[in-house]
């Protein structure tokens, strides 16, 4: 489904909620998040791209340090899939990522599925966990199948 201006406007507004500066990048970063398609997770570089092709003039820098921004103020999450580089995504569709190693499908859990394990992790160390930052990696039913 197409963003409107108006959805573009609401995460802003949050930024701006938070003493954030509200610029062309900025739009354009949450604009592209906005417009991929359900469960697309972009990399900065591909976010850049896509954002110079529109905008040349906006540098690749000053997307990497918008996306900072925007990370650092919770708008945007960036999520480590595995070796590549992070990958970003609107935090108000916060979930957990499971990672095949056999063929890198990447399947999605909501963000409770792990309230039992973070619970217990923290009730025996103390520690608390931040399960959406890293995907989990493992071997989807197909691969497991196989092997």
């Amino acid at each position: 489904m197409p963003h409107t201006h108006s959805d573009v406007d609401t995460v802003l507004e949050k930024f701006r909620a938070n003493g954030g500066r509200v610029t062309t990048a900025r739009r354009e970063i949450v604009s592209v998040v906005l417009g991929g398609t359900e469960h697309e997770h972009l990399t900065a570089d591909e976010i850049g791209r896509r954002i110079q092709d529109e905008h040349p003039e906006i540098a690749l820098s000053t997307v990497y340090r918008s996306l900072d921004a925007l990370a650092e103020l919770g708008v945007l999450e960036h999520v480590h899939m595995g070796h590549g580089p992070a990958v970003y995504h609107l935090t108000h569709e916060r979930h957990v990522h499971l990672v095949c190693r056999g063929c890198g499908v990447v399947l999605e859990l909501t963000d409770d599925a792990l309230t039992d394990v973070a619970a217990e992790i923290e009730r025996t160390t103390g520690f608390v966990i931040e399960p959406s930052h890293f995907a989990i990696n493992g071997r989807c039913a197909a691969c497991a199948a196989t092997t």
